[in-house]
């Protein structure tokens, strides 16, 4: 243990007693002995204080932090990473929905330490019952970030899992805040900036599980507004330059905003509502791409192209304006 680095396990809590118990039991678990793991409540009210306070008593590794108040979701992430041990090392993101599985630290660190350029370690994730993050090489660990963050950007692959990741705790006290407060994406943002100049690690294997329920922001807001969609264009404006020349970049974008008109149509004709236009709206405005009329003209051709082959999801859309 004590040629083992320090590793601080975060987890930021609002309401998280449903799974908590199972979260802190997986790092208990680790294979890996020093690490420390850092629980911040953001002003929980329901059973979440006292769990934490049962299970700081019994492991002393486990510190526990409470917000005064409520703070705003990545605020409250912020707040957590700044809470770890000046001598930690690495630092594994871990919400309070999820859990690791008993080697998922020590292969991480494993690859960190044998590769001084890595960053962050990513690896396969086992989302409800999908196993999330394929398509790298498997003949390979450690990538360059322009490796992971072009593909990604294209809509290739997708082997980042933010929230399942490990990160050099030298670059989280680099960056205050960590997180762009810009973003509910913020984690997706904090890595574009990190592979920007340094090189990503992953564990071809699975070493997380993260929960899918109706109570979590990526059901609640993430995919009922579909934030990626505003977020993403405006991540691909600021970031893309940085991995892209310019006339790849600008493709990439017209290919982007071909599908976001798309979803506006589709989203007009289900009946998804005037919120749901206005957010997207105002990103498009944001990132000065506004559709012209010729724009969605083409957008709704090709949505009548697709029901055209796929009957079905012409079904699809009518159910679900009936149910708007």
């Amino acid at each position: 243990m004590a040629e083992q680095p320090l590793v601080s396990v975060v987890t930021p809590v609002y309401n998280g007693a449903r799974y908590l118990d199972e979260c802190i039991e997986s790092v208990l678990s680790q294979d890996y002995e020093n690490l420390e793991h850092v629980i911040l409540d953001n002003a929980s009210t329901d059973a979440t204080p006292g769990i934490l306070g049962e299970f700081a008593r019994r492991d002393p590794r486990i510190r526990v932090f409470r917000n005064p108040e409520t703070l705003w979701v990545i605020d409250n992430w912020n707040r957590a990473l700044e809470l770890i041990s000046p001598h930690s090392r690495y630092c594994r993101i871990l919400h309070a929905d999820d859990a690791i599985y008993p080697d998922a630290i020590a292969a991480a660190v494993a690859l960190a330490e044998g590769s001084p350029s890595v960053g962050i370690v990513g690896g396969l994730r086992l989302r409800g019952d999908h196993v999330e993050c394929r398509g790298l090489p498997s003949t390979r660990s450690v990538f360059s970030g322009a490796e992971v963050i072009r593909p990604f950007l294209k809509g290739e692959i997708y082997a980042l899992a933010p929230t399942s990741m490990l990160v050099r705790s030298d670059l989280v006290r680099a960056r205050q805040p960590f997180y762009p407060r810009q973003y509910l994406h913020a984690d997706l943002a904090a890595c574009f900036e990190i592979l920007a100049q340094h090189d990503y690690g992953f564990v071809h294997q699975v070493l997380s599980f993260s929960r899918k329920h109706a109570d979590s922001i990526t059901t609640t807001v993430a995919q009922r507004k579909q934030t990626i969609r505003r977020e993403g264009l405006l991540m691909l404006q600021q970031y893309g330059p940085r991995f892209f020349p310019l006339d790849e970049l600008a493709e990439i974008e017209r290919a982007t905003l071909r599908r976001y008109y798309r979803l506006l149509v589709r989203s007009f004709v289900t009946g998804r509502g005037r919120e749901f236009l206005s957010y997207h709206i105002d990103g498009l405005r944001d990132a000065n791409r506004l559709p012209s009329i010729l724009d969605l003209l083409v957008a709704l051709a090709g949505e009548l192209a697709e029901s055209a082959v796929a009957p079905g999801k012409v079904i699809r859309h009518l159910r679900a304006r009936l149910r708007h």
